[in-house]
């Protein structure tokens, strides 16, 4: 076996696709200990999308390694992943992966880098390669340990995915507006609350940094600053998620930039927001809804559509709002959508556009997928 704690980024990827045989391999790192994690190479990828995600801890396959240190290993991604949960995994859909490991990358203090190597297929010999790669990577990768220890996996749901599914599909699926205030409460206390208490102790770390100026202590003040960083971007990113507070505060088109900033940093899409309404203001409940429709839009095209572009036109005219979401990627069957694929949010997207009476048109081909929201106009009464 190579030594693989000696080798350059792109002599191990390479060695492991070749001696593995696997279909895809890719290493990330953080600059810093608590920032958001990149893949800086990649073997077998089918595009170059990779390089421009950014995962902080917590997020994707990488930010979850990165946060929790832990190996992680799906065999048979259809069969373990909820299709139901938010949670993204950029690199799975952007290179098309079936099967994966992840593997913890340690500077000897911190987590600081994933392994990740994969296949775009199912078999199930992929388990015993994977423990092969773990056992392998036990002497370290690249110039970094690779911590051992219990394994991430995530248990078969194939007993009951069809019939979830199908109650996704086919149960009334109209928000709730206790649902959404009680969003609107957590994010507000997640920002004013949490945040502004973590800002106070990264003053309180300021004060130990200006008094000690020793190198042990610039050390730990060092990384304190970066942990107290990552928890103030996985509490916005949280936030933002939940209901993002411009939402309230700025209104639906504020709202919409701000969660295509954080799709862009996620899933490394290019996404334009073009707005000439001038920021008028809708009715909350209306907002609420067009706001959600548009979210669920923009994140299946970030995840299914394989484009590196996504338009978001938002303009009113004869009394009507309209917004227009637009890719150039593979597109899909719209009249019989995949329920593991973008046909997942559909039946929700035209509950909500019924909800405020408007209709939801979406027109889908190998040239891209287009969805087009148009709904009566429901301005607040101090616009009138």
């Amino acid at each position: 076996m190579a030594n693989l704690f000696e080798m350059t980024y792109m002599e191990a990827v390479e060695h492991l696709r070749s001696e593995y045989g696997f279909e895809f391999a890719a290493i990330g790192t953080a600059p810093e200990f608590g920032e958001a994690l990149q893949w800086r190479y990649a073997s077998g990828n089918t595009g170059e999308r990779f390089r421009r995600i950014a995962l902080t801890p917590g997020r994707g396959i990488g930010g979850i390694v990165l946060k929790t240190g832990r190996a992680m290993v799906l065999t048979d991604i259809d069969n373990q992943l909820d299709p139901r949960d938010f949670s993204s995994y950029p690199i799975v859909f952007a290179e098309d992966l079936r099967s994966f490991c992840a593997l913890p990358l340690s500077d000897g203090i911190h987590v600081v880098g994933a392994l990740l190597c994969g296949f775009r297929c199912v078999d199930p010999n992929h388990a015993d390669v994977f423990d092969r790669l773990i056992a392998d990577t036990e002497s370290g990768f690249c110039g970094y340990e690779v911590p051992q220890g219990d394994v991430l996996k995530f248990s078969d749901l194939s007993g009951d995915n069809a019939h979830g599914q199908a109650d996704i599909q086919d149960g009334e699926l109209a928000v709730n507006r206790v649902q959404e205030a009680e969003r609107r409460r957590l994010a507000r206390e997640l920002h004013d609350g949490l945040a502004q208490e973590l800002f106070s102790i990264s003053m309180m770390v300021n004060a130990i940094d200006a008094l000690h100026d020793d190198e042990e202590t610039k050390r730990i003040t060092k990384a304190a600053h970066g942990q107290i960083k990552r928890v103030l971007e996985e509490i916005h990113n949280l936030s933002v998620e939940l209901r993002p507070l411009s939402l309230d505060d700025l209104g639906l088109q504020a709202a919409i930039r701000s969660q295509s900033t954080l799709y862009q940093k996620t899933f490394g899409v290019e996404i334009d927001v073009d707005d000439s309404t001038e920021g008028l203001r809708f009715d909350p409940y209306f907002e609420t809804h067009v706001y959600r429709i548009v979210q669920e839009a923009i994140l299946n095209a970030c995840k299914y559509s394989g484009s590196d572009q996504i338009d978001v036109l938002i303009s009113a005219s004869d009394k009507n709002l309209v917004i227009h979401v637009s890719d150039t990627g593979c597109g899909f069957d719209s009249t019989h959508p995949d329920a593991k694929g973008t046909g997942m949010g559909l039946p929700g997207m035209k509950e909500r556009a019924k909800i405020i009476g408007g209709t939801l048109l979406i027109d889908s081909s190998d040239e891209g997928t287009s969805v087009v929201l148009r709904a009566p106009l429901a301005i607040r009464e101090e616009q009138q």
